[in-house]
């Protein structure tokens, strides 16, 4: 018996129609081992190794693949072609006894179909070191870098807060335009545009400023203006007609579809993921998590003979269609685009949102080996007697090209009538419109990433876990359902303390993007593990030395009235900033900052002792009800004063108690 073993046991099924019975499909369900959640586990003087231990509720799993290792002839590691799935397949080994690992081999396939199945089997190998170390130097790096630094939020800004390598440049992308936003004054603008008239017909055209969007600033100019064109003449100064040909979008990489589902869709990119791997496991599609933009030979002719039989040869070009990547990240040009197995599957017979994601990607793909739309664009330049000049723009489709199947584009004509120069036109009506400049855009998931991926930051297997992590974190919420990302106040104060202490580390794009290609030589065996994470390390320590030194701000000169020994200092909260005294837990009293700016004790919350707890009655503990509010619902419940002891919730629904 021959043992192949792949992650997910969404493969069996159709890897065993694909084998045959020499082999036994076994899947190891995702990671089999991790770094243990809690402490930092890394052996930093024995050289950065890391402490794995089986993951929770993989036991009997790890337990079956340990006895059908030793049962089988030889054992095919099949786990994905990238770094994770270089590691999981290293894990499996790892696990094994010695002379079951003889047994192992590595192949690995960018799609489950018989023809690249069959043909890794041709291909077996060794586990490649080189990318279990950089995949092991990515999950030690996070480790490192959250476990150092995030005790320092807790100190400096608030409890439960965290850093991390990508995690921060994303939210720090966030935070800085949510500033941008805040910090944005409307002005206001106006418009002049003339309906104009010529023998053939009408057509709008605007006044040109000296403002790139012919826009005008001051309201008295405006009003100039306006005034003298009311009786100026109108004559078409030039005419200049161009062809334009636009080429087909790429096929599709992995964050070109997360964020097209995103804008299309309106998906978080998790949900993207989550439909796109199912699409790949069940043999629909090529491997979802990849870097580029290459296409299988056979796969090209596929889309080419589709695209002559069902659109005609004048949609087919002489040649096929190539894209290069152009991103500073990518890695996995050895890898394919995501594009069908089988271009002639429709999808149509798929579930809903798989059906969906599925025709996106398939029209994509046959749209790039088509030939590009030809548009016809045209400019009119108007001179007027007050010596002010207009522009009108139009355009047509002349020929649809790609766009005949990728209709996801704004195709909209606008068809400008036919004149010549020298014609004198009629004005039929002068129109002022006043508009008011707004501030930049929130981003969403898919215009993060891609703003991510522009920098270099992150790698698209992990967008949808960063997207997750800062919302879950609340450090970002969203604000609207079209998914913008708005930040909180948490999530600005935990940027703005990143920024200040690390803002040459991860709080740096460059240095970041730098990072990730450092995980991109090491993948490649041109440098070590130990060289990229030692350099790493000691960059970070030095910065971490100098935010430890750093004091606590000091409110004014105010010494504690109560110990009258320690300084009152601002400190941050989960919900915001507060005033203690610096002698904490000797002494825990807080204060409040007035106006005025002075600083007057805090009472504590008084007990209501009417209402016992009914948990705490029980257990014989003295506990009493109070009203509390629930930040994330801006709603009230009531709970009881002796939290986290008891947990006890009633809702806001209690009669006769008192708010």
């Amino acid at each position: 018996m021959k043992l192949f073993i792949v992650e997910s046991p969404n493969k069996c099924e159709k890897l065993r129609k694909i084998l045959g019975k020499d082999y036994y499909v076994a899947a190891s369900v995702g990671h089999i081992r991790g770094i243990p959640a809690k402490g930092m586990n890394i052996d930093i003087a024995g050289g950065f190794e890391p402490k794995f231990e089986i993951s929770k509720g993989k036991g009997d799993v790890v337990k079956n693949l340990k006895t059908l290792a030793a049962k089988a002839d030889e054992v095919i590691l099949a786990m994905d072609a990238d770094r994770e799935g270089e590691a999981i397949a290293f894990h499996v080994f790892d696990i094994l006894p010695q002379r079951d690992q003889k047994k192992c081999t590595r192949v690995t396939f960018t799609e489950i179909t018989s023809k690249a199945v069959l043909a890794s089997l041709e291909k077996k190998r060794p586990i490649n070191d080189d990318l279990v170390n950089a995949q092991k130097a990515r999950q030690v790096l996070d480790r490192l870098i959250g476990y150092t630094i995030s005790p320092l939020l807790w100190k400096k800004v608030a409890s439960k807060t965290s850093a991390g390598r990508v995690q921060s440049i994303a939210l720090k992308i966030v935070a800085e335009r949510e500033k941008e936003i805040n910090e944005f004054k409307p002005t206001d603008f106006w418009y002049i545009d003339a309906d104009l008239k010529a023998k053939s017909g009408s057509f709008m055209a605007r006044v040109v400023t000296k403002d790139k969007d012919n826009r005008y600033l001051a309201e008295e100019v405006v009003e100039k203006d306006y005034k003298a064109l009311e009786t100026a003449t109108y004559t078409v100064d030039k005419i200049d007609r161009k062809e334009k040909k636009v080429g087909a979008y790429p096929p599709f990489d992995t964050s070109s579809l997360q964020t097209t589902a995103s804008t299309i869709f309106n998906w978080p990119i998790k949900k993207t993921a989550q439909v796109a791997q199912k699409l790949y496991e069940q043999g629909f599609t090529t491997y979802i998590r990849t870097d580029s933009y290459n296409i299988a030979p056979e796969a090209v002719e596929e889309a080419r003979k589709l695209i002559k039989a069902k659109a005609g040869d004048c949609y087919l070009p002489a040649t096929p269609n190539f894209y290069k990547k152009k991103a500073k990240a990518a890695s996995q040009e050895a890898h394919e685009c995501i594009r069908p197995t089988d271009v002639s599957f429709s999808g149509n017979d798929l579930s809903s949102d798989q059906s969906r994601l599925y025709k996106l990607i398939r029209e994509r793909f046959i749209a790039c080996q088509m030939n590009p739309m030809v548009v016809d664009t045209v400019t009119y330049d108007i001179k007027t007697s007050s010596k002010k000049k207009l522009i009108a723009k139009g355009q047509t489709v002349r020929f649809d090209g790609w766009s005949k199947v990728y209709r996801h584009i704004n195709t909209k004509e606008n068809i400008l009538p036919d004149v010549s120069e020298n014609d004198v036109l009629d004005l039929k009506e002068l129109i002022k419109t006043k508009g008011t400049t707004k501030p930049p855009p929130r981003y969403n998931e898919g215009s993060l990433v891609k703003k991510m991926e522009e920098d270099g930051v992150g790698r698209p297997s992990t967008y949808p876990t960063i997207m997750e992590n800062i919302q879950n974190r609340e450090y970002v919420k969203k604000k609207d359902k079209k998914g913008t990302l708005e930040a909180t106040e948490l999530g600005i104060r935990v940027s703005d303390y990143l920024s200040d202490q690390f803002k040459d580390f991860i709080m740096d794009v460059k240095y970041t993007a730098l990072l990730e290609s450092s995980l991109d030589v090491l993948e490649d065996g041109k440098r070590t593990y130990i060289e990229v994470v030692q350099e790493t390390y000691d960059t970070m320590m030095s910065m971490v030395q100098e935010a430890r030194g750093a004091e606590a701000k000091v409110v004014g000169s105010s010494k504690c009235s109560v110990c009258k020994n320690g300084n009152i200092v601002e400190k941050g909260g989960r919900y915001g900033v507060f005033y203690a005294c610096d002698g904490y837990p000797e002494c825990k009293t807080i204060f409040n900052l007035g106006e005025d700016g002075k600083l007057t004790i805090k009472e504590a919350k008084k007990v209501d002792t009417s209402k016992p707890c009914p948990d705490c009655k029980k257990a014989k503990r003295k506990g009493y009800l109070q009203k509390r509010k629930n930040k994330k619902q801006d709603s009230f419940f009531y709970g009881c004063n002796q939290y986290p002891k008891c947990k006890y919730t009633e809702a806001d629904t209690i009669e006769g108690f008192d708010a």
